[in-house]
């Protein structure tokens, strides 16, 4: 059994972001295996701004107290699935510009965390300056610490400086690390809570894009949508918005989505259950080579077939249980062109034969659901990541 202590800079778990939901997933399964593991956390909300801490709490039926509630940036404090977590209510939560005041709050309370819990690890993940900081002064209490690196972006040493661990979600970012920060990585497959991600099959009749943005692959859905519309109106699509403007698939250029009535665009759905329960076959056509695709994954535990991109690591995150297609190579995370037709046949012809050929369909899904077990398999995952941490503690 160790003592872990996760020092972040953002709201323990929100919904939206998956970097934050695989830490939540993390800390929670830890705990359930035996280890003492707490949370340092801020107000921040990473993908949405304009968060409130307080109405996400309640809206999980978390009562939160207080500690010297009169003090600038008060410390909250509850405990979820075993988990402690401490929050500072932050209000000032611009990445790009840092509040000293609330920083040096935050390293303050760190601090007496150090001193009244002595983690034996101390975990961190993000950008924020704050938490370098907070693992340079964990490294000089013994504690072992970890930088989890959850996306591309740190491809500079600086980053690395005060970790004694690294811990990636997969072995194409090992590979990526090591190749453009000279990192030794280790690489556990990114958690998945099945009892949030399991969603009911009886009522799935869409085919689904989530997260509308050019990075993801707007550009190449936006034709793709538009094929089916005209010469499949049959197909219903849905849309579900994660943090994306609710009005961009209006000004895609020369193309008329809204004449469409089969195509629905819904708000963010904060749990993956809600999206697979209308979902029959998912598009995943990013254009940014992303290390990991959290929703592929979902859709491969739920036996839906996901249609991914070859950029990045998507073809590992499906392996053999999902459909991979080449974009053009022109298609960048900023480029606004719409492909023509002719360059998105190859994505029109795999969904209408998953939609058309019932045993092609069941075929698909049976793939999608035997790789979802073995490459996400919540028993061997938890296993995983226990032997892992009680291994570093040592």
């Amino acid at each position: 059994m160790a003592r872990i202590l996760l020092a972040i800079h953002n709201v323990h778990g929100e919904p939206l972001s998956g970097a934050a939901r695989s830490m939540r997933i993390i800390a929670r399964w830890l705990s359930q295996a035996g280890h003492e593991v707490g949370v340092l956390s801020t107000a921040r909300f990473e993908s949405t701004p304009s968060g409130d801490l307080s109405t996400h709490l309640a809206g999980m039926g978390i009562e939160i107290g207080w500690r010297d509630p009169e003090v600038a940036c008060p410390e909250g404090h509850y405990v979820e699935d075993g988990v402690r977590v401490r929050v500072l209510a932050t209000t000032r939560n611009d990445m790009a510009h840092p509040d000293a005041a609330e920083d040096s709050r935050y390293l303050e309370v760190f601090d007496r965390l150090l001193r009244e819990d002595q983690p034996q690890i101390v975990m961190s993940y993000g950008a924020h300056r704050v938490l370098h900081e907070a693992l340079r002064r964990a490294r000089l209490t013994g504690a072992r610490t970890v930088f989890s690196v959850r996306a591309k972006g740190y491809e500079q040493s600086g980053w690395y400086r005060h970790a004694d661990h690294v811990l990636t979600t997969n072995a194409y970012m090992v590979r990526y690390l090591d190749r453009h920060a000279g990192v030794a990585a280790t690489g556990i497959a990114s958690p998945i809570d099945w009892a949030e991600t399991l969603g009911t099959e009886e009522t799935r009749g869409f085919v689904t894009f989530v997260n509308p943005t050019l990075a993801k692959g707007l550009a190449l859905f936006a034709r793709l949508a538009y094929m089916l519309g005209r010469r499949r109106p049959d197909i219903p699509i849905l849309v579900v918005r994660s943090t994306g403007d609710p009005g961009v698939l209006a000004r895609i250029p020369g193309l008329d989505l809204a004449r469409y009535e089969q195509i629905l665009v819904s708000p963010p759905l904060a749990r993956p259950a809600d999206i697979f329960s209308l979902t029959r076959i998912l598009l995943a056509p990013s254009v940014l080579a992303e290390p990991f695709a959290r929703v592929a994954a979902e859709a491969l535990i739920n036996g839906v077939p996901p249609i991914v991109s070859d950029r990045g690591g998507l073809f590992e995150t499906v392996d053999d249980g999902g459909i991979v297609l080449p974009l053009p190579e022109w298609m960048t995370p900023d480029t606004r062109r719409v492909p023509e037709e002719a360059e998105v046949e190859p994505w029109f012809a795999a969904v209408t034969r998953l939609w058309d050929d019932d045993q092609a369909y069941a075929a698909a899904s049976a793939a999608a659901r035997a790789a979802g077990v073995r490459l996400y398999g919540e028993e061997r995952l938890r296993a995983a990541y226990d032997r892992w941490f009680r291994r570093i503690a040592k």
